[in-house]
């Protein structure tokens, strides 16, 4: 699909290309830090952060919390921490 058509087709469903993203990398962090136990810097790199602050602003503006204290919740919560 070329590009032009790809951004037509977003605009018209109401979406775009950034939001889309920002969606997908914000449910992989939630999934790296529930399930894993997988360094921050490392899930910045994933997840194409420059820097783990960078990482952090950006899950924040999505939570309302950091990424450390989503985990340290989910640990609270039961849930497993496995590799």
């Amino acid at each position: 699909m070329h590009r032009r058509t790809l951004t037509r087709h977003l605009k018209d469903s109401g979406m775009g290309y950034r939001a889309i993203a920002n969606e997908v990398r914000f449910e992989i962090a939630r999934q790296l830090l529930e399930d894993t136990e997988v360094p921050l810097g490392q899930i910045a790199a994933a997840l194409g952060y420059s820097e783990a602050s960078a990482f952090t602003r950006a899950f924040r503006r999505w939570s309302g919390q950091t990424p450390t204290a989503w985990r340290a919740d989910g640990r609270e919560d039961g849930l497993p921490a496995s590799m």
